[in-house]
């Protein structure tokens, strides 16, 4: 038997060379010759006579002795013979006696060419059930190797989406530090802008308050009760207008993560239903397979032992026609069959082997798809951890811009405000020392520098914190 793993089942041959077995067998004219030509089951494809995938010829043909065809012949002349020298020995023994010896010799003859042909019968039979047992296997081999392309195509659509995911995971970190250095630049950018404007606002106030000193004093002693009760009115309002807006934002951004929670959840839920399903199908899938090989495995074992069973009671058999005859056809013909299955079975124990590697690398496409499955959802948790901390990177930027407009307004009503307050104790001071409202030029320039002093360090107060 010659056989290649590399060679695919359309061309692979099978050649029975024992010896020359079947190989130069010349008919005698008595002789019968049965072909017998067996092709691929209904599981394979039509086999015609260019390709031959499969084919075995076997000729079958029924012996015949040249001494059974020469008997009566034989039997003539000595009956001749012994009438031409019945009158010379009349001691001798007479034609009846003759006659049934030959009979006697036809008759096992005769036998041995009964026996020889059942023999021959039950080899063919033999042979069709190998051949039939070889296409079998052949078959069985090219399912296995389909599902070996099915998984092998299923490992690289796995490794293709490992790829895309691990590009996703980093676009995502170079949008991340793209949005913190962005984040950064506007948060030094707002606060040099926020220093410029208050130092402007300073240099504002100082000419201000020294131009229209003398002019505003007088309006602003007769109006101090006034700016005082609405000041306090203002700044309740603002109170309470600042209080109902953080209980409205409080109220929308808990609303607002309760939803994103409850969406996240649901998302999570069905990627797991998802991935267990899948993994469900793929034990499943495994499990068939390894069921089906492991049934492949015991019926070749089973019939690689019934054959190492033929193969003892051939030998017996041989050694005890060995003994009788000294290697007639009968005997020649069995060597060559117990060679033909010798051969046979190291093509079954070849394929068991092979079978047995076969499922080597199934454990290992199993092992290489948990480990992928693993690497899998880690990429999938940092992306959530990534989506998570984006997400609250958006909301801090908003919140930085309203409280950003806030103080912003805050700080315009507070710095009137403070002026008002540092006009009035400048007043209120003048009035203690002096006790007379007409020199308000005696007072020291030191008030106007305090009030933009006092207005800067309370609006930089609430910004520290946050």
């Amino acid at each position: 038997m010659l056989w290649s793993p590399r060679l695919s089942l359309s061309n692979f041959h099978v050649k029975l060379t024992a010896k020359g077995l079947f190989r130069n067998l010349q008919l005698l004219p008595g002789c019968k010759k049965n072909t017998v030509v067996f092709h691929a089951g209904p599981g394979c494809r039509s086999l015609g006579a260019a390709d031959w995938p499969l084919s075995v010829c076997l000729t079958s043909t029924a012996w015949i002795v040249d001494k059974s065809s020469k008997g009566p012949r034989a039997a003539g002349a000595t009956a001749g013979r012994t009438q031409q020298h019945s009158p010379a020995s009349q001691g001798g023994v007479t034609e009846e006696e003759e006659e049934r010896d030959l009979r006697l010799q036809n008759e096992k003859k005769s036998q041995c060419i009964l026996h020889l042909r059942k023999l021959i019968a039950n080899g063919n039979r033999r042979l069709e059930a190998l051949a039939l047992v070889v296409q079998h296997i052949f078959s069985e081999r090219e399912a296995a190797i389909k599902q070996r392309e099915d998984f092998s195509i299923q490992i690289n659509k796995l490794r293709e989406q490992l790829g895309n995911s691990v590009s996703c995971c980093e676009q995502l970190e170079r949008e991340k530090d793209e949005v913190r250095a962005s984040l950064e630049a506007l948060f030094q950018k707002l606060q040099e802008q926020h220093q410029k404007e208050l130092q402007q606002l300073e240099e504002r106030l100082k000419d201000f308050y020294s131009a229209e000193w003398d002019k505003t004093h007088e309006a602003y002693q007769r109006e101090a009760d006034k700016c005082r009760a609405f000041m306090q009115q203002q700044v309740e309002d603002v109170r309470n207008k600042q209080e109902a807006l953080r209980k409205q934002q409080e109220v929308a951004h808990t609303q607002q993560i309760s939803t994103l929670k409850q969406e996240h959840e649901t998302s999570l839920a069905e990627l797991r239903k998802i991935h267990e399903l899948d993994m469900q199908d793929l034990d499943k899938t495994l499990k068939e397979s390894e069921d089906m090989l492991n049934e492949k495995i015991q019926t070749l074992t089973a019939e690689n032992e019934a054959l190492r069973e033929r193969i003892r009671e051939e030998e017996e058999r041989r050694r005890a026609l060995a003994d009788k005859s000294q290697k007639d056809a009968h005997t020649l013909y069995l060597e060559q069959e117990l060679e033909s299955l010798r051969a046979v079975l190291e093509i079954k124990t070849n394929q068991i082997h092979q079978q047995d590697k076969k499922l080597m690398q199934m454990d290992k496409l199993v092992d290489d798809n948990l480990k992928l499955e693993e690497c899998l959802k880690k990429v999938q948790q940092e992306n959530e951890d990534y989506k998570a901390r984006m997400d609250k990177h958006a909301a801090l930027s908003k919140q930085l811009s309203t409280e950003q407009a806030m103080l912003q307004q805050t700080l315009q009503k507070e710095s009137k405000v403070n002026k008002r307050l540092s006009m009035e104790n400048e007043e209120l001071l003048w009035k203690l020392h002096n006790g007379d409202l007409c020199s308000p030029r005696r007072l020291s320039p030191s008030p106007p520098f305090h009030s933009p002093q006092n207005s800067a360090s309370f609006s930089t107060t609430p910004v520290s914190p946050r």
